[in-house]
């Protein structure tokens, strides 16, 4: 059973080398004929969707490293594609059946990310609190013309996720609003709504300005749309100089929240990035 699912991110990413340690992946994911070699593999742990009692192991093969901490936040994981990372999940269960799986690369021509459960084949020859290892491969298989098929064995560590620094705010406290560089935020977000090129050019940093000539920026308008949080709260923020801070929440989903910087240009706020992470029960 397949299931599309998507997500565009418009903030940069900083890739950070991150080593897995005790952790080896050998393998290939083929995606409309192009091969990439799953060489790296990461598991952590993941409250049951359908038994929050339960606890599943999430398990990550990708042909390039992680940027740090990745694996652990859903929203990073799901922008993969567009950081040019090809890969597979699979989420398995107490029982050691897979739950969810998802293939993700920029070689997918529709769906850079798509969800597909059900074909895999899985053996497992550890499977214990701390470490999981096997196998898992897929027959050649298509979803909406797009081809793929992948065999891989893995060993790793199950890592848990250390606990979140809380962000740390400089300079002087912004209203409970968010203030003038909140209502700047806002007007980038009333402007992909409206999928008006001309006002976000107008609200977003100038070092970005030159990703508004891309060809696919306008495609990707309407899941940007989509995908952004119709609801939020400010929960925090400060102005240090010309750069100022906002602490959002996502009302919209548990869980969510993001960090989003601006920077004074010219007498006005503009966004220079916008980081969301999502995090388990």
């Amino acid at each position: 059973m397949h299931s599309r699912r998507i997500f565009v991110l418009g903030a940069l990413v900083l890739f950070v080398a991150a080593a897995t340690l005790g952790a080896t992946a050998k393998g290939t994911l083929t995606v409309n004929g192009k091969t990439f070699n799953l060489k790296n593999v990461y598991a952590t742990n993941r409250k049951n969707p359908f038994d929050k009692k339960k606890t599943d192991v999430v398990v990550i093969l990708s042909d390039k490293e992680l940027p740090a901490g990745a694996q652990f936040d859903e929203f990073a994981l799901m922008s993969l594609p567009e950081q040019g990372v090809s890969g597979i999940t699979f989420e398995v269960d107490p029982d050691k059946r897979i739950n969810s799986g998802t293939l993700f690369s920029p070689s997918f021509k529709k769906m850079k990310q798509f969800s597909s459960t059900g074909n895999q084949k899985l053996d497992l020859t550890t499977s214990t609190k701390d470490r999981i290892a096997g196998s898992i491969s897929i027959k050649p298989d298509n979803f909406f013309e797009e081809n793929f098929q992948y065999s891989a064995t893995f060993d790793a560590p199950i890592l848990t996720k250390p606990p979140e620094k809380p962000v740390a705010l400089k300079g002087t406290p912004l209203p409970a609003d968010g203030g003038e560089p909140a209502k700047a935020w806002q007007a980038h977000r009333k402007a992909i709504a409206a999928g008006d090129m001309a006002a976000i050019r107008k609200t977003i940093a100038a070092e970005h300005l030159k990703d508004l000539d891309d060809p696919d920026f306008k495609k990707m308008l309407p899941l940007m749309k989509e995908m952004q949080p119709k609801k939020v709260k400010i929960t925090g923020g400060s102005i240090d100089g010309d750069t100022a801070t906002l602490l959002v929440k996502n009302l919209d989903e548990k869980n969510s929240n993001a960090t989003v910087t601006m920077r004074r240009e010219g007498g006005q706020w503009k966004l220079v990035k916008e980081a969301w992470k999502t995090t388990s029960e």
